[in-house]
This record gives C-alpha cells, structure tokens and sequence, in this order.
C-alpha cells in the first residue's frame, strides 16, 4: 500500500468499523485543546450574531436587542466579568476591588429565575449546586484563592504574582501531563482500531496501565518544545512540523522510548518522505473546508477521525519501510501485533488461565416459570442455595474473562503480549460481584439499611445546616423508605444494565428523580403538606426534584449496586433461613405499624416549617397525636408554641 487514494481507503473502512470509539476520541482532542478545536465551533457560534449582520440595517437597536435577549450577551458578560474587569484587576492586586464585583455579580445570579417550559426552575438562590453556579458563574472562586493567597503573603503585589504564577503552572501542567499525553494516547487507539475489530474503551488508559504515563509526558514536551522553536522560523517550521510527524505514533508503539530517541527515529524514517507526508496533508483541504463551512460538525462527526485513520495507514507504510531499508534503531518498534494479528499458538500460553476456566463451563441449567422470570430480569431469588452459589462462582469467572476473550478470539489488542507488562483490573473476587442475585431476605434488610442511611444522612446534613436533630421524614422510626425504596429498586429495576455503569448512572437519576417526584406529589395531596421543598434550588421541578439532589441519587445508586449491596449482601447472606425470618419479621411488623400510624397523623417534625404550620392551622389537634407526645417524651404544645 503505497497511494494516497490506498491510505484514504483503508482509513474510511477503520473508521466504519469502530466509528463511534473514533468520534469519541477526537471529540475529547478537542474539548482539552489537543487537536481539532474546530470540530465544536457549532457549539460556540453565536447564532444571534449571524442574524444582527444580516439585519444590519436595523442598527444599534437590533444590536442591544440581541445583547438583553439573545445569547450574544453571554459571551460578552462572560468577557466583561472576567477578562476585562475580575482576573485584569487581581494580576493589578485591586482585590478588593475585584471582590466587590464578584459580590454584585453573584447577587444578580441569585435573583435569576429562568424557567423551561415553565415546569423546569432554573434558579439559583438554594442549594450546593446553585452556590457552585453563582460562584463561578460570579467569579468568587477566583477572588477566593486570590483571598487565600493575600492572607498568606500579606502583599497585593507578591499576592498577584503568586497568583499569576499557579495560574500558569496549572495550565503548563495540564498542557504537559494531559493535552500533550493524550495525543499519543489517541493515536495508539486508532493504531489498534487498524488491525482489530473491537477496541475497548478501557484503551484510553493505556499509558498508565504500563507505567509510562510520566516518561511519555517527558517525551512529549521535548518534541513540542522543538517543534515550537522551529516554528519561529518558516522555512524551519514546515521542514520540521513534517520531520517529527511520526513522533507520537512511535511513542504510541513504544512508550518506553526517550524523546531524543523517538524524535531521532522520527527524523530518520520522514528522511524523502516529507513532500509526500505535506500533499498527503494537503489532501484534505477540501474536508476542511466543509468543517468550516458547517461551523465544525463535519470535523466532528466525520473529517478529525477519517484524517487519524489514514495517518495510521501511512505510518504503517513509513514504518515497513523503515524495517525494509533497515534505518537505526527500527527496531525500537517493537509491537510485533499492533499491525499484525498474533497466532493462536502464541495467544494460548499467554491466557492459558482463560482457556481453564472456560474449560470449567460456565453455564447452569436456566431457571423456569415464575422463579425464572424474577431471577432474569430483576436478580431476586426465594432462598440462598447451592445452585445460587455455583451461579456466584460463575459470574465471578466470566467477569474475570469478559475483557480477555475478544484478545483471545483476536478481535482485539492481545494487551498480555505487549513488550510492557499491563497492570489488569477485573473483578476476579466473589464477594464484590455486582451481577448476583440477591435472596428476599438479603433484600428485606438491606432495604432497612438504606432506609436507616437515608435518615441519619438527613439528620445529619439538618443538624450542620440548622444546628437542631430533628426527626427527618414523614415515619416516626428511624427510617426514611424513600431511600430504602429508591435503593432497592434501582438494584432491582436496572439488573439488565448493571454491567453498564454509565448507563446505570443515568438510569439511576431517572428511576430516583420518578420516586422522588411522584411520593412528594403524593405527600402533597394526601397531607397538604411539604416533607421537602426545593424550591429555590438549580434546575427544580415544582419544588419536588431537583438537580442536585438527583446527582447524589445517582452516584449513591452507583456506590449502592457496585460496592455496598454486595458488602451487605455478604453478611445477610450466610445468615441461617430461621434468623432471618425472625429478623424479617420483627422489623416489617414495626415498620407497617409505624406507617399506619403516621399515615394518620403524619410526623410534624419531618416537616418543613411552612408546611408544618400551615398544617397546624388546617388540623389544630394534630400535635396532640404525636406518638411521642402521646408516649408523654415530648410536649409537642410547647416546642411549636401551640395555644390550646
């Protein structure tokens, strides 16, 4: 393979093949500033913009219309509180300046309140999540480290340099151990999306599963330094620019190599080939073209990955030739099987402990009936039993060789025949299996526990917030079931995606977000009254969801399903059939009890206070029925301040 036209084919068929992986890739290029920044020009073009210029003749009036209305206003508050008054009065060290800014800026934030569609509150006066968006939003996070700062130094001049200073250290570290980083990351991926038909995305760790995230960071900085240095000379730039051209994609093969000597290799193999490595280049002018003219989508969605893949192509070419003309140090080279599959004979020793578990058989005779269908698709199960714990150890097995056996099929890169040995993660210990199926009694008490976690979460998180303990929740007991409900369910409702965490992640806000919304709703109505309220709070709907607390619904989902079901599960588990009942048992009758009751007179200090005291008007005998005014703990009269 030796024509452009050759190259340019083979690259579009490995972009067919693993498209969206390729996308994927080149997208985060350009969102940490890698390569092809063009490709989210769409996102960033003001299309407000592109209207005044063809209303120009409406003049100035069209103009500020667009800058109280339309979204040109963001970018241009954004440069007036930032480039033009906060970050420009700090490096001058007029902080307190700076900080008054920040604070009418972050007032005008908190009074905003956007909507959409009308349901969806896009306020920002409550909530972590607002206080976040204010902040930085404002520019007082950046004022804060300043403040941090001047505390220390106790001079605005020192405190502007300093500041300054870890401003630009933070992006050259960013520049040197990501943006930089990635580009050999990047290619190494597209290197193996040329020979295999699957590449996991798991690749994108690759240079910190062999250890050499660090040295390929040094190598990186040497060849962009150089190729900087060039660039300040034209002649120098376009001769060099295409010299080093093979840089990445030879530390992609070899992170174990120096800068020198990847640059040196680099030289030597671009030696007569620079002309065609720049018409080769130059053969997709007309691509990017269209990039420019659909404000970057065609780079996103097709030209960033079809110009990798084919420079993939010509470095296979580049790199045979170097082996053919036998160029110093080719060998340097030396992944025999990132462009050749290996044979079988060789892959077997090498996964040898794959092929013996496979060997062991890793199937069960299938469940039936009714049993069969709650095993399958919501992982509940009567009683733990032998064939239970045989299916425990077989799913343990298939998880130890699920990202293995595509390498052993040679669909994909055979990681354990790299010339540096790859650190494996897999799940090859039993008791944090996340795919088994849990036992009703297993269920019933991890449902107790997340009840109780949900309700002491709350106590807590109200005790640093008000300075009181109250009671959290609608129950008497402590236990709040919509924590317990929404646990147990996503384990359940999302059994057929477990083995998928970001779509669990998602699945989880949704399934929480429904519960949440549909029991406030419900409170509401049956009581008319609020156990919470968030109103006031980033992205609510109707007081009852809100995205904040969505967020840590779906990360506790997460840490629920992967780490502490399985703990939990562990010890309910071994526990024996009669224990467990008894326990069951004891729990469920108080539990139903403590429902009934509050049913009727629901729990007034789970209450948010307007709600409660709009309650109190609407059934002024209702503290009298208190279970712990009626226990004679609490006069319920004299906390609230009743008259009776």
């Amino acid at each position: 393979m030796d024509t452009r036209k050759e190259w340019k084919k083979a690259g579009k068929k490995s972009l067919k093949t693993h498209y969206w992986i390729f996308i994927t890739v080149c997208l985060l290029a350009a969102i940490i500033g890698t390569e092809y920044e063009v490709s989210l020009e769409f996102f960033s073009a003001d299309k407000d913009n592109i209207r005044v210029v063809k209303q120009a003749e409406e003049g100035k009036k069209v103009v500020d219309k667009v800058r109280e209305e339309g979204s040109a206003a963001l970018p241009s508050t954004l440069d007036d509180r930032f480039s033009e008054n906060i970050l420009v009065d700090l490096a001058k060290g007029n902080a307190d300046k700076a900080e008054k800014k920040t604070i009418e800026n972050e007032k005008k934030e908190k009074k905003k309140k956007d909507t959409i569609g009308g349901v969806i509150s896009l306020n920002h006066q409550r909530g972590v999540l607002a206080n976040i968006v204010n902040k930085v939003s404002s520019g007082a996070v950046i004022v804060t480290i300043y403040s941090a700062i001047l505390s220390i130094v106790k001079d605005n001049n020192w405190a502007s340099f300093i500041f300054v200073s870890l401003a630009a250290l933070i992006l050259i570290a960013l520049w040197i151990f990501l943006v930089n980083v990635y580009r050999v990351i990047m290619k190494r991926i597209f290197m193996e999306g040329s020979t295999y038909e699957k590449v996991q995305f798991n690749r994108f760790l690759f240079l910190s599963r062999v250890g050499r995230h660090f040295k390929v960071s040094k190598a990186a900085l040497k060849w962009t330094v150089y190729e900087t240095l060039w660039s300040l000379t034209i002649v120098g730039y376009f001769i060099k620019h295409y010299a080093y051209f093979m840089t990445p994609y030879i530390l992609a093969e070899n992170p174990d190599m120096t800068g020198s000597e990847a640059i040196t290799l680099s030289r030597q193999m671009m030696y007569g080939h620079k002309w065609e490595c720049f018409k080769l280049d130059f053969s997709f002018i007309l691509w990017d073209m269209l990039g420019w003219i659909t404000y970057g989508l065609a780079t996103l969605f097709f030209v960033a990955a079809y110009r990798e893949s084919t420079y993939v192509e010509y470095y296979k070419y580049i790199r045979k030739l170097a082996f053919d003309n036998k160029i110093e140090n080719a060998e340097m080279m030396n992944d025999k099987y990132i462009f050749a599959k290996a044979d079988k004979e060789i892959i077997k020793p090498a996964y040898a402990d794959v092929r013996e578990i496979r060997q062991e058989g890793t199937e069960l005779p299938k469940e039936k009936g009714i049993k069969g269908f709650f095993a399958k698709w919501f992982g509940i199960v009567p009683v733990m039993n032998e064939y239970e714990w045989d299916y425990r150890r077989i799913q343990t097995n298939k998880a130890k060789i699920k990202n293995l056996e595509d390498a052993i099929d040679g669909k994909s890169y055979p990681r354990r025949l790299f010339t540096l040995p790859e650190r494996e993660k897999g799940n090859r210990d039993s008791s944090m299996l996340y795919t088994r199926r849990y036992c009703l009694i297993s269920l019933v008490l991890m449902f107790f526990v997340f009840c109780f976690i949900g309700w002491g979460w709350e106590v807590i998180l109200h005790l640093v917030e008000k300075g009181e303990v109250v009671n959290r929740g609608v129950n008497y007991g402590p236990w709040l079931p919509i924590y317990g409900t929404g646990g147990i369910g996503a384990l359940l409702v999302l059994t057929r995606i477990k083995k998928y965490p970001v779509a669990t992640f998602f699945a989880s806000i949704v399934f929480c977000g429904v519960i949440e919304y549909i029991t406030g709703a419900s409170l509401l109505a049956k009581h008319g009254a609020r156990f919470w309220n968030y109103s006031g709070y980033f992205l609510n709907i109707n007081g009852h969801v809100c995205a904040e607390g969505l967020l840590v619904f779906g990360v506790a989902c997460l840490a629920c399903i992967y780490v502490v079901a399985p703990v939990l599960d562990n010890r309910f588990s071994r526990l024996s059939l009669k224990t467990g009942i008894i326990i069951c048992a004891v729990l469920l009758t108080v539990f139903i009890a403590d429902n009934i009751y509050s049913g009727k007179y629901p729990n007034l200090e789970g209450m948010s206070p307007k709600s409660r005291e709009q309650y109190l008007k609407d059934n002024p005998d209702a503290y009298k029925h208190q279970l712990w005014n009626v226990l004679g703990i609490k006069n319920m009269q004299k906390k609230y301040k009743i008259k009776g």
